[in-house]
């Protein structure tokens, strides 16, 4: 191979490298979006499924 090949070569390898990595990041992100999202979602339905006076008390008679 020539010199000029492998230039072009090593340039491309460069390019797809560094491609990769922007789209591992860009799903890194939407991921860290998608858990505080899923969190949020989580804080407000356990706060509505149960009340804090529930499940304090038991009546037992036998």
């Amino acid at each position: 191979m020539d010199i000029a090949a492998l230039s072009t070569m090593s340039s491309q390898m460069n390019i797809a490298s560094q491609a990769s990595i922007l789209v591992l990041k860009q799903a890194m992100d939407t991921s860290a979006q998608q858990a505080d999202g899923l969190m949020q979602l989580m804080n407000v339905a356990a706060a509505s499924i149960s009340p804090p006076n529930l499940g304090n008390n038991i009546d037992i008679s036998i």
